[in-house]
C-alpha cells in the first residue's frame, strides 16, 4: 500500500501538468478533435492515479503525520502544482483576450454570433420584410437600419431564397450603433447566421438607408420580370437582387424608374418615367436608390435596375466636382497629384497658389499639355502657357514649384526609358529644358559595368529633390532603377554639377 501511495501521489501531478498542457495547447491552437481524446486519456488517468493515492494516503495518514521528510515532499508537490496551474491558468486567459488564441475567438463567437430561423423562406410571399421579421424574433432591430457595402439576395424561380448575404447597421435606444453581419445558404442550414457587433464604420450614410429597397420593391413589377426570363429560359435559374444605396450610372441600358414617396425630393408625385433617364444621352450621370435584378450565371442578360428619386448630373457638374477633389488631394501633399480619370497633374504651393499641366491632345499614349494657374485655391483656373514643354510630347513625369516663380516640369516617354526637365523662373509663364554637365562624369555605377553601361545611356533624369538650399537630381537609365548618377545645384537649378552616384 506504501508503494501505491507514493506512485499514485507522484502520476497523478504529472498527470494534473499534462491535462493543464493540453488544455492551454487547445486554447492557444485550437482542434477540439485532435485534443479530445487526448484529453480523455489524461483525466482518466489523472482520475485514477488520484484515487490510488486518496487510497494510499488514508492508510498512511499516521505514518505521514510522524515523518518530516514526507511533509517535505508533500509540500515541494503541492507548491509544483500551485505554479503549474498559475503558470498555464495564465496562459489559457491570456489565449482567451481578442486576438491571442483560439480561445478568444471562441469567445467571441459564443457572445457575438446567433442563429435564426428563416420562417419567411419564400421572397415572392414575404419579401424583404419576411426577412427583417424573422431577424426581429431574436434581435431588436433598431428602427432606422443601413446598409454596409451590399444587401444581396439570391433565390429561385418559385421564390424560395436560396442565400442572402448582408451587413446590416443602425442605432438603438442607447445611442449605441449596433451591427448584423447576415449570412443564409439553403443548402447548407435552415438558419440565418448572425454576427453581431461587427465593424461598418463611424458614419450613418443617409444614402445607405434600407428602407428605400423595400419600397422599391414593393412598387416594382420585378416578380413579372422573373417569370418572364424563366419561361424564355425554360430551365432552373438563379436570381438575385441586390442593393447597395444611392448608386450612379452613366448609361440608361436597363435603368426602370419607380416613383418615391419622399417628400423631400424634388418632383415628389411626379411620374417621370423612362424618359427620365434619356439624359444620360448627354453624357452625366444618374444617382438615385436603385435595385439591381438579375440572372447572375448568365452574363448575357441585362439587369433591370429600379431606381428611385433620381437626380442627374451634368458632366461639367462632375468635372467640376471631380477637379475640387484633385485640388483637395493636391493641397493636401507637398507632391503633385494626378487626376486618372484624365491625366492632369496639380500641384499646389500654398492654399491659394497651384498649377496643373492639362491634356490638350493625346495620341499613341503621348500627350499635349498645357499649363493653368489658380490663386484663389482652385476655384479658377488661367491658362498661362500654351506650349510648356517646347513642342515636345510625351507624359508628365512630375510638376513642382519651390517658389512662386521657380518650378520644375518633367517630360518622359511611354516606355519611361528617358525624360527631360523643363525650368521656370517667371512662374510658368516660359520655360527652358535643363541641360546637365553629363561630360563632367567621372565615375559611373557599379551597374554599368555589369550591363556595358556608357554616360549616353544614362538619359532618365528624375524631379529634383530638395536638400536644404541644395536641389539634386539623380540621373539613371529608366525609371525604375534606384542607383544612378547625381547632380547638384546651390543656385536654383542656374548651374548644375557632378556630385557622385547613388
Amino acid at each position: 500500500m506504501l508503494h501505491v501511495y507514493r506512485i499514485g501521489g507522484k502520476l497523478s501531478l504529472v498527470f494534473y501538468i499534462v491535462m493543464l498542457y493540453q488544455l492551454w495547447h487547445l486554447c492557444q491552437y485550437g482542434g477540439l478533435r485532435s485534443h479530445m481524446l487526448k484529453l480523455l486519456v489524461v483525466l482518466l488517468g489523472l482520475v485514477c492515479t488520484l484515487v490510488m493515492w486518496l487510497i494510499g494516503r488514508k492508510h498512511q495518514k499516521k505514518e505521514d503525520s510522524e515523518n518530516g521528510m514526507k511533509k517535505k515532499i508533500f509540500s515541494i508537490e503541492l507548491v509544483v502544482m500551485l505554479a503549474v496551474t498559475l503558470f498555464f491558468g495564465g496562459r489559457i486567459i491570456y489565449s482567451a483576450i481578442p486576438y491571442n488564441g483560439a480561445l478568444s475567438w471562441k469567445v467571441y463567437e459564443w457572445t457575438h454570433k446567433k442563429e435564426i430561423a428563416l420562417e419567411h423562406n419564400n421572397l415572392y410571399e414575404s419579401g424583404v420584410e419576411g426577412i427583417l421579421s424573422d431577424l426581429e424574433q431574436g434581435l431588436k432591430l433598431p428602427e432606422t437600419l443601413y446598409v454596409s457595402g451590399r444587401f444581396q439576395v439570391s433565390f429561385d424561380e418559385t421564390g424560395g431564397i436560396q442565400s442572402i448575404d448582408t451587413l446590416l447597421y443602425g442605432q438603438d435606444e442607447k445611442g449605441k450603433k449596433n451591427t448584423y453581419l447576415i449570412e443564409y445558404n439553403s443548402q447548407k442550414s435552415d438558419t440565418m447566421t448572425v454576427w453581431t457587433d461587427g465593424n461598418a464604420g463611424g458614419e450613418y450614410e443617409e444614402d445607405m438607408r434600407l428602407s428605400p429597397m423595400s419600397e422599391i420593391l414593393e412598387k416594382a413589377d420585378w416578380k413579372n420580370q422573373v417569370k418572364e426570363w424563366a419561361e424564355y429560359s425554360g430551365q432552373s435559374q438563379t436570381y438575385e437582387i441586390l442593393y447597395m444605396g444611392r448608386r450612379a450610372f452613366q448609361t440608361e441600358e436597363g435603368l426602370q424608374y419607380i416613383e418615391g414617396s419622399s417628400k423631400g425630393q424634388e418632383g415628389y408625385g411626379v411620374l417621370r418615367g423612362n424618359e427620365y433617364f434619356k439624359q444620360l444621352r448627354n453624357g452625366g450621370e444618374i444617382i438615385g436608390f436603385e435595385v439591381s435584378l438579375h440572372i447572375p450565371e448568365v452574363e448575357s442578360v441585362t439587369p433591370v435596375r429600379y431606381m428611385m428619386e433620381p437626380e442627374y448630373i451634368s458632366q461639367k457638374e462632375i468635372k467640376q466636382k471631380n477637379t475640387q477633389q484633385q485640388v483637395e488631394s493636391a493641397k493636401d501633399t507637398k507632391l503633385w497629384t494626378i487626376d486618372q480619370s484624365d491625366g492632369t497633374m496639380y500641384f499646389f504651393l500654398n492654399e491659394q497658389k497651384g498649377w496643373r499641366l492639362v491634356v490638350a491632345d493625346a495620341a499613341a499614349g503621348s500627350r499635349y499639355y498645357v499649363m493653368e494657374k489658380s490663386v484663389d485655391a482652385g476655384k479658377t483656373w488661367e491658362r498661362i502657357n500654351e506650349d510648356p514643354f517646347g513642342g515636345q510630347i510625351g507624359v508628365t513625369e512630375g510638376l513642382v514649384f519651390f517658389d512662386e516663380q521657380f518650378g520644375v516640369i518633367g517630360l518622359t516617354g511611354a516606355s519611361q526609358s528617358g525624360s527631360a526637365l523643363y525650368a521656370t523662373r517667371d512662374g510658368g509663364l516660359s520655360f527652358e529644358k535643363i541641360e546637365f554637365p553629363m561630360s563632367a562624369v567621372i565615375e559611373m555605377p557599379a551597374v554599368a559595368e555589369e550591363y556595358g553601361y556608357t554616360v549616353e545611356d544614362y538619359d532618365y533624369f528624375h524631379m529634383p529633390q530638395k536638400d536644404g538650399d541644395i536641389l539634386k537630381v539623380m540621373v539613371t537609365t529608366e525609371a525604375s532603377e534606384s542607383t544612378g548618377i547625381v547632380f547638384r545645384s546651390a543656385d536654383h537649378g542656374i548651374t548644375w554639377e557632378y556630385e557622385g552616384i547613388i
